[in-house]
């Protein structure tokens, strides 16, 4: 039977440091989207002003509804040597685009606190890698999406009608200058379709997206930039020849052009794959949007960003931010997807030239490059300028400022569409049968069995202690000398009985330590000649019976 190991304290006098720390830091990962990268981009000259006007020659279609006349050669006929002649004109349009800025700044750095931060060097080149670079992106991308917006030479709402639509942006937030809200003249009752797209493709062929011979080398490709569920429900609605659960989804269906050479070379401008005439890009940080209400005559919409910044925990410093991938973005009901051409718009960013050799002024980046400044570092929250004489204080700087540059917005489409994550259906199994089948995972082998029989002593009579009612002696034990595996026990003396009956109820009495109380049945009982005991909590039992000459 398994022994009973008492539990013993030990002192502990060794060097513990906690807590401790591993070397591994965690960094976020965040994903940048691909707009920089895909729009065509200049330099606005400097000392040129702020607002610059483009002209533009314009193409002239002719009348080709005049009638063709027969030739006459005939004596005295017409005028064959003054002939009649329609006439084609020209013209030329002009456009004004201007530089537009911002300018963004970190929190005042103390080189005397940072040089006692333990990974004040990894964290820094974090926050410079994957915090303020990444900033500039997602800054430059968003404007360039508004603008694109804005710029569109077609602007339309997906609905059965393809509705031409107008809005404005509406400012709020806590100083009011934030673009929460758009106030728009139509609102969306659909998601994007293939057949929606479709109808585009001849109208952007005919102001020039393809260039002027759109059949020459290829399949005539336009691309699209939307999100990531549009795009695969695209794909999934291509062809389809019903309405809602009738339909048959078959993207070869109605679409014109289904393979083309050079699909595996548009990966690495960022492109998601092809759904037709449309080369896809998806935008995963795209422009979306909650409706709010009417606003007057006109469809307010919020907008909803892809990330929220909520206070992380701190790790040794003070709480600070983090970013939260933001739940109702993924859930939002509208979103604006876009026909995209490289030469609709031109991001021209501001020159800063020098004015002159005499007049050395620092050299200046508008392309929101981060800088690091220790000197004009304005006030602190007191009122009070901040003095850097030991020039020990700091903080990171970005200017923006670009023109966006309109060019062939008739290429540009800003599609206003609902949109959704993918429906989830519940599917039942095959077996409805929800009972549990009752499992064991047991892993012990089982153990050795252990012998189940009782223990049996032969009591032996002592003669010295005869008396009338025992002439042939009692049954004599001697106080506290049964052994109990090897190891004597505390008891009282067994004395004053002959019979085997009652010698089992004393010791029942006298040694119940020695039997498990688990079950009444078990105790020392009569059997023929001999005591048995059952429910022994001891493998072997020892007892000294007192004999002739013994006494206890």
């Amino acid at each position: 039977m398994a022994q009973t190991i008492c539990p013993a304290a030990f002192a502990q006098y060794l060097v513990n440091q906690e807590p401790v720390y591993d070397k591994l830091i965690l960094a976020d990962i965040r994903p940048t989207d691909g707009w920089i990268g895909n729009v065509d981009t200049g330099s606005f000259e400097a000392f040129s002003g702020v607002q610059h006007t483009l002209d533009r020659f314009n193409h002239v279609f002719p009348n080709t509804t005049k009638t063709w006349k027969p030739v006459a050669a005939g004596n005295c006929l017409g005028t064959p040597c003054d002939k009649q002649e329609h006439q084609i004109g020209w013209g030329a349009s002009r456009l004004v685009y201007f530089l537009e800025e911002q300018s963004w700044n970190t929190q005042l750095i103390c080189f005397d606190q940072a040089m006692h931060i333990t990974h004040a060097w990894e964290h820094f080149r974090f926050i410079v890698s994957d915090i303020l670079k990444p900033a500039t992106s997602a800054i430059m991308s968003n404007l360039l999406r508004k603008r694109t917006a804005q710029f569109a030479g077609k602007k339309w709402v997906a609905s059965a009608l393809m509705t031409d639509f107008t809005y404005n942006w509406v400012l709020g937030g806590t100083n009011n200058d934030e673009e929460i809200y758009i106030d728009c003249t139509a609102i969306p009752t659909s998601k994007l379709t293939p057949q929606m797209l479709q109808r585009r493709v001849e109208p952007l062929m005919r102001t020039g997206y393809m260039g002027k011979q759109p059949f020459k080398d290829m399949p005539p490709l336009i691309e699209l930039i939307t999100d990531m569920e549009t795009c695969w429900e695209l794909e999934r609605l291509g062809g389809s020849t019903g309405i809602g659960l009738g339909a048959t989804p078959t993207v070869s269906g109605n679409w014109r052009f289904e393979q083309w050479d050079a699909a595996s070379k548009y990966w690495r401008y960022g492109f998601s794959g092809q759904i037709g005439n449309f080369a896809v890009r998806v935008d995963p940080l795209g422009l979306r949007f909650n409706y709010v209400g009417k606003n007057g005559a006109l469809f307010r919409f919020q907008v909803v960003l892809p990330y929220r910044n909520v206070v992380s925990s701190g790790a040794g410093g003070a709480a600070g931010l983090k970013s939260v991938s933001n739940d109702d973005f993924d859930k939002a009901i509208f979103g604006w997807s876009f026909i995209f051409h490289r030469k609709g718009i031109q991001a021209l960013v501001a020159d800063a030239a020098p004015v002159n050799p005499e007049m050395p002024f620092s050299s200046r980046n508008f392309g929101g490059k981060w800088k690091f400044v220790m000197d004009n570092l304005g006030l602190d929250e007191n009122g009070c300028v901040i003095e850097n004489k030991r020039r020990n204080k700091g903080q990171f700087i970005a200017d923006f400022q670009l023109a966006i540059r309109p060019q062939y917005t008739e290429f540009l489409d800003l599609i206003f569409h609902m949109r959704e994550p993918a429906c989830v259906l519940n599917v039942r199994p095959c077996n409805d049968n929800l009972e549990y089948p009752e499992q064991s995972y047991d892993s012990v082998n089982p153990p050795c069995p252990e012998d189940a029989a009782a223990l049996k002593f032969t009591p032996v009579l002592n003669v010295d202690t005869a008396t009338a009612l025992c002439p042939s002696g009692t049954y004599e034990v001697a106080a506290s000398s049964i052994k109990c595996d090897g190891g004597v026990i505390s008891h009282p003396p067994i004395t004053g009985t002959c019979d085997l009956a009652a010698l089992a109820a004393q010791m029942d009495i006298v040694l119940a330590s020695l039997i498990d109380p688990a079950d009444p049945g078990n105790g020392f009982d009569k059997n023929g000649s001999d005591i048995e005991l059952t429910g022994a909590l001891c493998g072997h039992i020892e007892i000294p019976w007192l004999v002739s000459g013994a006494h206890p």
